[in-house]
């Protein structure tokens, strides 16, 4: 029987490139995913439920499925999952295959990361008028861990409330992590890019070593390159300090970032 290997992120941080690193050293020696079940992971239910036996039908059965298919395919090979969609199953997924999986908690400065789920709408007001609001998880929502907000939510802007989501998930890996019961490794996105952490990675996966044949650093895979339609005052995360302590304990000074970079980057729709 062979393990399962889950990166825990909160999307928009380098898994797809992280993804296709490993799917080019592995080759046909395991079984690497990028967001395999995307919306189907329903994350939010799934905080709530905490199994998806409790979930309805209709959400329970795609789970439940990739669940049965990741069982089969450790039968014969490693599995490797990135990307953010399975971050609210991740404790689920620990107990279930207990023994044989593995955790990497890829975080990345919180400013970057919020501004980013802005390019994808997330807490903004929607593209049409017919589209819901893209929440990705709300202080009111069951099994968050930070409820406090709930106060605060209807006078936050998108960019605020995009930092809260950073909070959740970010605060589910490192409690994940602390718990110290399966072989777990925090890497930071910055560390990642700037060829500091990979190896260290690489190592932890058990990566087949094929004279380290992966991309360089600034061949960045990203078929979600978006641009903002809003912004905020990104000085405002000076106003969340659940968020700036946790940056600060994941090694980041949260008020430590280049706004005119940032709107080149987010906001411009140039290079």
């Amino acid at each position: 029987m062979k393990d399962a290997l889950f990166v825990v992120s909160t999307g928009r941080c380098g898994t797809q490139w992280l993804a296709s690193v490993l799917e080019r050293l592995f080759g046909d020696s395991a079984v690497v995913e990028h967001e395999p079940l995307d919306h189907d992971y329903a994350m939010r239910d799934m905080l709530a439920a905490r199994d998806p036996h409790r979930l309805d039908p209709g959400h329970a059965e795609p789970l439940l499925d990739h669940i049965a298919m990741i069982e089969e395919v450790l039968e014969t090979k490693p599995y490797i999952e990135c990307g953010h969609p399975n971050w609210s199953t991740i404790p689920y997924l620990v107990e279930r295959f207990a023994g044989r999986v593995k955790l990497v908690h890829l975080v990345r400065h919180p400013v970057p990361t919020a501004l980013s789920w802005l390019t994808h709408y997330a807490y903004c007001p929607p593209a049409s008028a017919h589209l819901p609001m893209r929440v990705l998880v709300s202080p009111f929502d069951e099994g968050v861990r930070h409820p406090e907000y709930r106060e605060r939510w209807e006078s936050m802007t998108p960019y605020e409330k995009a930092l809260y989501y950073w909070l959740e998930v970010n605060a589910l890996g490192a409690e994940m992590v602390d718990r110290g019961d399966v072989p777990s490794i925090t890497v930071r996105y910055e560390d990642l890019f700037r060829g500091l952490a990979l190896e260290r990675l690489l190592a932890f996966a058990n990566a087949p070593d094929v004279a380290r044949d992966v991309p360089a650093a600034d061949e960045h895979v990203d078929r979600f390159r978006f641009f903002s339609p809003v912004w905020n005052d990104l000085g405002a995360i000076a106003d969340h300090p659940a968020v700036v302590a946790l940056a600060e304990r994941l090694g980041y000074d949260a008020l430590d970032f280049d706004e005119e970079k940032l709107q080149r980057r987010y906001l411009n729709a140039s290079p």
